[in-house]
């Protein structure tokens, strides 16, 4: 968010502010204080989404996305709970399998067992050879041979 101007910043939080999802980008592109007070929806949409599509704006509504669901989470929670308490409601199966599901996921195992015969003739060994030796010249850098630094025996 720190990368964005002030407009910029006032769109991306008029995004979430936005009181239906059609629109919602003309209505932030308003709302932040694009275009003039006769522009037109068009002309506003068009602006929104030319934010929208600008990456540094797309971080900072990740960013923002992301603050409005941690905050959201305790009332999850509480919803959540509310819902556990109720062994009547409707929804009651489905709720105790997504908490088991996260408190203790289903891990499964599988085995792969790969049986196979590779046979080579005695030809074709020679020529994955020679072409081994053929690439080993081709592209294999010639290195300098070590470098030997003489030095005096410590007494």
């Amino acid at each position: 968010m720190l990368a964005l101007s002030d407009k910029q910043r006032a769109f991306v939080h008029a995004l979430f502010l936005a009181p239906k999802t059609h629109g919602s980008r003309t209505f932030a592109a308003r709302a932040a204080g694009y275009g003039t007070a006769t522009s037109s929806r068009q002309s506003l949409s068009q602006m929104g989404h030319q934010l929208s599509t600008d990456p540094k704006i797309q971080a900072a509504i990740a960013e923002v996305s992301t603050s409005y669901l941690t905050t959201l989470g305790p009332a999850a929670v509480r919803a959540l709970r509310k819902l556990l308490d109720d062994p009547k409601h409707k929804d009651h199966g489905r709720a105790l399998g997504i908490v088991m599901d996260r408190v203790t996921p289903v891990q499964s195992t599988a085995v792969l067992k790969v049986e196979g015969e590779v046979k080579l003739a005695a030809g074709d060994a020679a020529r994955v050879l020679e072409r081994i030796e053929e690439l080993t010249a081709r592209f294999m850098p010639q290195l300098p041979g070590p470098k030997i630094i003489e030095h005096d025996e410590a007494a």
